[in-house]
């Protein structure tokens, strides 16, 4: 069986799952100072706020493992770091941020809209100033206003995403796609 690293912090997912689990605790200082490993253990972080938003809203206690595995196999792969985006570049001086950070700063903004989970973060930069992202999410019922829809919602992530990327990337940004890929309900509405 292959050893999947996260990046080249020598740490794997289960790894960081364990630290994560003991609470960070005693801090080990080769994961705490790698961005990879920070952005996964933030990333559970999220999602373990996430299960207990669906606890306190009556939502299926009956979860699947598979689907906490998927979504923690998909931030484990968002991570890495990826292409480098030019942040500025003036010659002589080139400033970069990699792909992994930006899809990071992404998921982070989406996470931040109330009842969403970012489940997918795609980029694409047709050149160096223009960036188009796509993003896949889970939405709770219950974010979703009364007398509105899932339109909303989507404008609200998009509105977050690209405030996000233009004020601390600089970035022109495209289009930003928001797919909804499931609601998820409360138990009651079942």
């Amino acid at each position: 069986m292959t050893r999947e690293e996260i990046g080249d912090s020598g740490h794997t997912l289960e790894e960081l799952a364990a630290y994560h689990d003991r609470g960070r605790t005693p801090a080990i200082a080769a994961i705490e100072g790698d961005a990879q490993c920070r952005a996964v253990l933030d990333s559970m972080d999220r999602l373990g706020a996430l299960s207990r938003e669906l606890v306190e809203h009556d939502a299926r206690t009956d979860v699947a493992e598979s689907w906490f595995q998927q979504i923690l196999g998909e931030v484990a792969r968002e991570s890495r770091a990826g292409r480098d985006l030019p942040l500025l570049d003036d010659d002589p001086v080139r400033i970069v941020v990699t792909e992994g950070a930006v899809r990071g700063l992404v998921r982070d903004a989406g996470d931040g809209v109330d009842g969403v989970l970012v489940e997918r973060v795609q980029l694409t930069t047709a050149d160096a100033q223009r960036m188009d992202v796509r993003l896949t999410i889970s939405v709770l019922d219950e974010a979703i206003p009364p007398g509105t829809g899932l339109p909303d919602v989507a404008e609200r992530v998009r509105t977050r995403v690209r405030s996000a990327l233009e004020q601390d990337g600089g970035w022109t940004i495209g289009e930003i796609d928001v797919v909804v890929d499931s609601l998820r309900l409360r138990e009651d509405e079942r």
